[in-house]
């Protein structure tokens, strides 16, 4: 059968999604990157806001009316909250919370699919579920409790990863701080010099780590070069009284203290964050309070989400705020962002930097690099090849962006 796989969402789900893949293949069907030729079209949908509902709707909608499409299957986290609500989007829809009815085996204890074409980067799937049932957060009753893979599968995976030439690995999960090996017990600093020492790849990144789980080992990692030097720690709210509403483990001095240790390990490292703005009770003070943090811990980039109800959450129940306050917060909030992203890029310019060659354009006759702090250059391509390592100075007019924490899907899915 024909496939033709479409996803949504966060990193995770694009991991999963190419577990399904190659299970798929596995299992004789055919991945098709036109989806005008797919006979089964999944979905893989992702709930974490109320815009995230609304596009995994209408993608649904669009699938089913594709006439060659016989099955469309929804499966991943909206799924798993909506399920009767998606179903009853047309008699095509077929909706799957576990892609075991794909006849796919889904246990965290399963063998891991053989190595996929990244040739440079790879994510690695290291654990899933939350159990911090955050006050806006939705994620845990979708995910479910905290699960790790085994490492010795992990490392073993990662190997092959790097007999196929990956040069870079990102570590996933839903909260990958939790990380215990059901072996041995293995905490993620463990894990990571594990995977450095005995997985053979040349580079260890992590998708997102919660401020809790920023400890002496893991910045210990950074100072001796095992992982790279760009962190995404989520912050939501620089308000002591927001961080205690939402249930956040941390206060904001404590968020701050981490960041210390970070770059005592490692000074140039990029940190990236999330910030939620309009939290129903985010007074002015609270929101300034966030403002003014953001600008002094300096981050690389802030990924602005404005407040989002989630059906089930405790959140949900409160009286929401202006939604024009809400937009005129956050406008302010991506402008800060803009601002320090180009000055952490400043800083780094003429700094000797490691670079993996991503792409090569032979039309343009561009390489595109990516350093260990995911700063993007292009450079002139002067018989670069995909997957090398290079050392060349930072120059912010061959920037192709400013820091991104964003890992693009492979070639055979949609993200």
């Amino acid at each position: 059968m024909r496939v033709y796989i479409r996803t949504y969402g966060c990193k995770v789900n694009q991991v999963e999604s190419e577990e399904l893949a190659a299970r798929l293949v596995a299992e004789g069907h055919e991945l098709v990157r036109d989806e005008e030729l797919a006979q089964l079209y999944v979905i893989n949908g992702c709930t974490v806001t109320g815009e995230a509902d609304t596009k995994v709707r209408k993608g649904v909608r669009h699938a089913a009316s594709l006439s060659q499409v016989e099955q469309v299957v929804v499966t991943g986290c909206a799924a798993v909250m909506h399920a009767d609500e998606l179903a009853a989007l047309g008699e095509k829809v077929v909706v799957a919370a576990s892609s075991s009815k794909l006849n796919l085996a889904t246990d965290l204890t399963a063998t891991l699919p053989s190595a996929l074409s990244f040739h440079t980067r790879a994510p690695v799937k290291v654990q899933d579920g939350c159990e911090n049932f955050c006050s806006y957060c939705i994620v845990p009753y979708a995910r479910g409790a905290c699960r790790s893979m085994p490492m010795a599968g992990l490392v073993g995976h990662v190997e092959a990863l790097a007999a196929d030439g990956t040069q870079e690995i990102v570590l996933t999960g839903i909260n990958i701080g939790r990380y215990c090996d059901p072996e041995t017990g293995a905490d993620l600093p463990t894990l990571i010099r594990a995977l450095y020492e005995q997985g053979g790849v040349h580079r260890i990144r992590l998708s997102s780590i919660e401020p809790p789980d920023v400890t002496k080992a893991l910045c210990n990692l950074l100072a001796e070069g095992i992982l790279c030097e760009h962190l995404h720690i989520p912050l939501q709210s620089g308000s002591d009284a927001v961080l205690k509403a939402m249930g956040r483990r941390y206060t904001a001095a404590g968020y701050a203290a981490a960041l210390v240790r970070v770059r005592a390990a490692a000074p140039q490292t990029a940190i990236s964050t999330d910030v939620i703005v309009g939290y129903p009770t985010e007074t002015d003070a609270d929101f300034e309070a966030t403002y003014d943090l953001c600008k002094a811990l300096a981050f690389s980039k802030i990924h602005v989400f404005r407040f989002s109800p989630r059906t089930g959450t405790p959140a949900a129940a409160l009286p929401p705020l202006d939604p024009h306050l809400v937009a005129a917060r956050a406008a302010r909030l991506r402008e800060l962002s803009s601002e320090l992203a180009v000055s952490y890029a400043q800083a780094q310019m003429g700094r000797m930097l490691e670079w993996v060659v991503e792409r090569v354009d032979p039309v343009t006759d561009q390489a595109t690099l990516t350093s260990r702090e995911h700063l993007s250059m292009r450079i002139s391509a002067a018989d670069r090849i995909t997957g090398e390592l290079l050392t060349h100075p930072f120059d912010m007019m061959r920037s192709v962006s400013n820091i991104s924490t964003e890992i693009p899907a492979p070639r055979s899915l949609e993200a």
